[in-house]
């Protein structure tokens, strides 16, 4: 039984990944959201105090009671600002906490995702979602969500306040001022929502241009193009300011704040004219003005943090589309699954792939065994599938039609961990990451030894400059490997395959950077490393033509013959051609080699 566990859906929407913060401590959001209402209430219980003392100055004077209620706004303070920095600080501790959690999720999915999602997706892009977006959904739980929560529970007590000092009509009012106001303001955000996207869009357009060109810059510089890519860049950059300015406009004009300042004079002149009739005190009427301007300091950020909601909320759908997305190739959990004799044949049954149903087939209707233990030659043109052929041995990527089978058993049947820990390859376009050469070459076995690392970089012919570094092993290298020569990052790869000890050993056009002295002596440990195992060697070289049990010549992803070099260069015309076209071919010729 296979179960398709990368495509099981993380959360049921966008929406549902952005509130799931509420899950995730619940106890931690409980005491902040207690200590928030204490410190809503300590907020507004200043403005309450002074309309009191104001009442007790008129009646009694300066004296106990008055100096009481002075006493009572000072302790009120300190009480409001020590509730306050613990509400904050456990409530900023729950919104970074989740942050963490969801960029990791992000992380991990996006991994697990077959290169089919990678080859749709930039990775400039992929990084901007997974830093900047993610960050905004922080921003939009912290400030945004406490900033809302706080200013409702204000606003509760101030509604409660109000009705004590005055009357049930003029909370009224100040009730439908306030429900007028929050729509407006929700109603105004929503219509900068497609800014954010735009917004959002440009952010990523602005890391793909600025990635492409600095991990270009010897190609750009090479080619005095800078005075260009200056040019795009800024381009894109003024289309980002733009959209920041419109933004900025529709933000500046904002009607909601027009409302306040209308519901405060209106109820300054109703309370106003109860205080002349004698219907309520002087200190009744600031208690209201207190409040309402307590209420109204406290909702100037309300349009940001609606804003902050929305682009949260947006970006939360545009990250769960990215981690929810539909595999076609996904990473397999496979009960029972079968046990695999990777030293026997592998047959090619009829096999097709495309990397999309609008793009033709990049192999078609491939028909082969390939015996145990062979050393193979894979030899065709550009765009022939060589490198195709080796990704779909690695499990990169799944047959569109017809089967790989090993020993018998369909690749299909199979777990791509599994696969992937008896299959190594050195690719054609070496990936280095930065960091010690050590770790580069352990990257598939981290628990090696010096002693191990030393060894394959020996048998890769890389441990002779590897030596000669500073610090030898432990040399940390640049990012893509810049400091080393491109012969050096080959052997680097070549040796990291060694160590993975592969049953089948897949090299894609690895000895190309090599020169002539340094590949003979890697020839003689590829041979030792591939006597006891299936090498599939994609090539332009003689040597390997040669010694191959098999070549297979392919052209436009399909097999034109195949067999040993002598069968194919006495009955295939096109390999011939081949043959005779490349530089070795005199001097293997005039030397017998072939024969």
């Amino acid at each position: 039984m296979i179960q398709l566990d990368n495509n099981k859906k993380l959360y049921s929407s966008g929406n549902a990944l952005f509130f799931s913060f509420i899950k995730r401590s619940r106890l931690k959001l409980f005491i902040s959201v207690i200590a928030m209402l204490i410190s809503s209430l300590g907020m507004l219980l200043p403005a309450i105090f002074v309309g009191s003392s104001i009442d007790i100055l008129r009646e009694e004077g300066l004296g106990q009671a008055f100096i009481s209620e002075t006493l009572k706004i000072l302790a009120v303070g300190v009480l409001y600002y020590i509730v306050t920095f613990y509400a904050f600080y456990t409530y900023m501790t729950l919104a970074f906490s989740y942050e963490r959690d969801i960029r990791q999720e992000y992380f991990d999915r996006i991994q697990k995702h077959s290169l089919t999602f990678h080859d749709e997706n930039n990775s400039s892009k992929l990084l901007a979602t997974g830093m900047t977006e993610i960050s905004q959904l922080r921003t939009g739980i912290m400030p945004a969500a406490r900033g809302i929560f706080q200013n409702i529970f204000q606003l509760a007590f101030a509604l409660f306040f109000i009705y004590r000092a005055t009357d049930l009509y003029k909370t009224v009012i100040a009730l439908s001022g306030f429900i007028l106001y929050y729509i407006i303001a929700i109603w105004q955000s929503k219509k900068i929502i497609p800014i954010r996207e735009k917004l959002a869009n440009t952010v990523g357009s602005l890391t793909e241009e600025s990635q492409e060109i600095f991990q270009g810059i010897e190609v750009v510089r090479s080619l005095k193009s800078t005075r260009r890519e200056v040019q795009k860049f800024r381009k894109t950059s003024s289309e980002y300011a733009e959209l920041a300015k419109t933004e900025g406009q529709m933000s500046a004009f904002y009607m909601p704040n027009l409302i306040m300042l209308v519901l405060t004079a209106v109820l300054f002149a109703l309370t106003l004219i109860d205080v002349t009739n004698g219907t309520i005190s002087l200190g009744a009427m600031l208690q209201v003005i207190g409040l309402l301007l307590t209420i109204q300091l406290s909702s100037l950020m309300l349009p940001n943090m609606f804003l902050m909601i929305n682009a949260a909320l947006t970006n939360a759908n545009r990250i769960w589309e990215k981690m929810n997305w539909i595999d076609p190739v996904p990473d397999k959990i496979i009960e029972n699954e079968p046990e695999v004799n990777w030293e026997g044949d592998i047959v090619f049954d009829n096999v097709t792939f495309n990397y999309g149903s609008d793009k033709r087939p990049a192999l078609k209707n491939i028909n082969l065994t390939i015996p145990a233990n062979s050393k193979i030659a894979l030899i065709g043109g550009p765009g022939s599938g060589k490198s195709t052929f080796l990704k779909l041995l690695l499990q990169l990527y799944l047959s569109t039609e017809g089967a790989i089978k090993i020993s018998g058993i369909n690749y299909k049947d199979i777990s791509a961990r599994e696969v992937r820990k008896n299959v190594s390859r050195v690719e054609q376009e070496i990936f280095l990451f930065s960091g010690k050469i050590r770790d580069n070459i352990g990257f598939a076995k981290v628990e090696a030894t010096d002693e191990e690392i030393i060894e394959a970089a020996k048998a890769a012919q890389a441990f002779e400059f590897i030596e000669k570094l500073p610090n030898g092993i432990h040399t940390v290298i640049g990012e893509r490997g810049v400091d080393i020569s491109g012969g050096q990052k080959q052997r680097l790869a070549i040796a990291r395959a060694i160590l993975a000890d592969p049953k089948i050993l897949l090299l894609d056009d690895s000895a190309s950077a090599l020169d002539s002295k340094t590949e003979a002596l890697l020839r003689l440990a590829l041979d030792n490393l591939s006597r006891d195992r299936l090498t599939i060697t994609v090539t332009q070289r003689l040597n390997t033509l040669v010694k191959a049990d098999m070549v297979i010549l392919l052209h436009k992803g399909e097999i034109l013959d195949h067999g040993t070099h002598k069968e194919l260069l006495a009955r295939c015309q096109s390999y011939r051609k081949i043959f005779e076209l490349l530089p070795e071919s005199e001097q293997i010729i005039a030397g017998g080699i072939e024969q």
